[in-house]
């Protein structure tokens, strides 16, 4: 079983990211900020995260940097939305992590499953 790490401050994000993804048939960890993200991926393994950008203690982009450095496989799916930002504009700053894709919300969790499907096949 595949396991994914959901990291959102958002806890209806979380909960239905989380709701979809077993449904799918994936084990799913849940964070509610950058800090938890990486303690979690430090003890255990990860298949996929998807992460918001905007999280309090370390943002998105720092923890999947760090994510990185750690494991240069580590796969990821940016979110954003509800800023006072550009959320589309946002999330073309994590294709700098060579990102498997990226959301905005509200996320469309058909094609969310079709993505995290692929990048799981791998």
């Amino acid at each position: 079983m595949k396991t994914i790490l959901v990291v959102d401050d958002a806890p209806m994000t979380r909960e239905l990211l989380k709701s979809v993804l077993e449904a799918e048939g994936f084990n799913v960890i849940e964070a509610v900020d950058g800090e938890e993200a990486i303690h979690i991926c430090r003890d255990t393994p990860i298949d996929l995260s998807i992460i918001d950008i905007f999280l309090p203690k370390k943002g998105g982009l720092q923890v999947m940097g760090e994510l990185i450095k750690a494991d240069s496989a580590h796969k990821f799916i940016a979110i954003s939305g509800g800023e006072a930002f550009n959320p589309e504009a946002i999330v073309e700053l994590a294709k700098v992590y060579d990102v498997v894709d990226t959301f905005t919300k509200p996320i469309d969790t058909r094609r969310l499953i079709e993505v995290v499907r692929t990048a799981l096949a791998d």
